[in-house]
């Protein structure tokens, strides 16, 4: 009973917060219109940031049916100007924990993927396009799940390995679709997984493997290589009735099976429901980080651990943030000895940026300080390194504009 009335206050306070989300957001999207040009990035939802190899930073956004995106010289301080890529016009999901992604081949190839939306809710698709020549001209878009299905594909991730391998992951409905068509139960998505190859002629094909099923609908997936040929996910997962916790998993490329799977937290979260807070992973070495959000019977807030056996153990569990101040939405980024963090609250009238940092791979960290604050909204922080070996934070703020600084 105490588990049903907690859970109902949560979702409470969910549904409490959407309605102020959405109450802003119509507010925020009136002023948009009146203050900004389509093409600059203010009035954007989210903002995605990643290095080029020629250590250029490249910021990707979506606004209505187009995908825009600018490049920097001087790793985020400024940005040259917007680009619309013209070969892309069609539904693009673009908030919160779903959001267009951007990739570069070791040569600087651009790679795009985003989910596109269907006609139902809940339906949608992972599409892809990409440029050889250094963004002037992009591919017609491409549907990477390859099921036909009308059904849900959806919180697309992508990384390129040290192999040069170009590697898309997502939530996948189609599992669930098939047994609901055989009369039998099925709770949430599944993993799936898509290793894209070019021929001669730069024509696109791509298998998909399942990765993992029963996982939670709509928390972000968090994608990293892990080793020669593997990568591992950190993800939401479904355990007995209802408890989403998170799960990690170990995948071998090369032979397109599961190396291993860990219950990685135990907060008990029990919820029937999607609570649209991703993990943060990072890697240096032997040494995978760890950062997540849970509101379980044995764990309320921001968590940091760290293993250093691809999650068969874990360091005992840190608190991170204030939970009294709505402490959510941790991302994660190590290089070398250091260790960066970083998180949102909320003081009751702005959003705040926050930021704690280790320089003992994650043993010890310092006083948390606070970066920025926001009183119109704010995105989910992200973090990129430069090629400088510098780790920076990537934040966008809806009537603001998108803010970077060095850590």
């Amino acid at each position: 009973m105490v588990k049903i009335i907690l859970n109902l206050l949560f979702l409470l306070l969910i549904t409490w917060c959407s309605f102020i989300d959405a109450h802003q957001h119509t507010s925020d999207t009136d002023k948009t219109k009146k203050q900004c040009k389509p093409q600059e990035v203010i009035c954007a939802k989210t903002v995605t940031i990643a290095t080029h190899p020629n250590g250029d930073i490249w910021r990707v956004w979506a606004y209505k049916n187009q995908v825009f995106y600018a490049v920097s010289n001087d790793y985020g301080g400024s940005f040259n100007k917007a680009v619309k890529i013209t070969s892309i016009n069609e539904k693009i999901s673009s908030r919160g924990e779903n959001r267009p992604k951007i990739a570069f081949s070791q040569i600087g190839d651009v790679y795009l993927s985003w989910a596109r939306p269907g006609a139902k809710k809940y339906v949608g698709d992972i599409r892809f396009s990409f440029s050889n020549d250094d963004g002037i001209s992009f591919s017609k878009p491409v549907t990477i799940n390859n099921d036909e299905l009308i059904t849900g594909h959806s919180f697309n991730e992508m990384i390129v390995t040290d192999e040069n391998k170009l590697i898309l992951v997502w939530l996948d409905s189609r599992d669930k679709y098939n047994a609901k068509k055989a009369g039998k139960e099925f709770n949430g998505s599944s993993i799936y997984s898509a290793q894209v190859m070019f021929d001669v002629n730069k024509t696109v094909s791509f298998s998909n493997e399942k990765i993992s099923q029963g996982t939670c609908v709509c928390c972000r997936l968090t994608l990293l290589q892990s080793d020669t040929n593997q990568i591992s996910i950190m993800y939401r997962d479904i355990f007995g009735d209802n408890i989403r916790d998170f799960s990690l998993v170990n995948y071998d490329l090369a032979n397109n099976k599961v190396v291993n799977s860990n219950r990685v937290t135990f907060d008990e979260w029990f919820i029937n429901g999607c609570p649209h807070q991703g993990a943060g992973i990072s890697k240096t070495d032997q040494r995978m980080h760890l950062t997540w959000f849970n509101q379980g019977s044995k764990g309320k807030g921001i968590f940091y651990a760290f293993t250093d056996n691809l999650g068969d153990t874990l360091s005992t569990p840190i608190f991170i943030g204030n939970i009294a101040r709505q402490a959510v939405h941790p991302n994660i980024i190590s290089n070398g000895n250091k260790v960066d963090i970083v998180w949102l609250e909320f003081n009751g009238a702005e959003h705040e940026l926050w930021h704690q940092q280790s320089f003992d791979k994650g043993d010890t960290f310092k006083q948390a300080t606070k970066l920025a604050s926001s009183g119109f909204g704010a995105d989910r922080p992200f973090l990129y390194t430069t090629n400088k070996g510098d780790n920076y934070v990537s934040w966008h703020r809806p009537k603001v504009g998108h803010w970077t600084a060095k850590l």
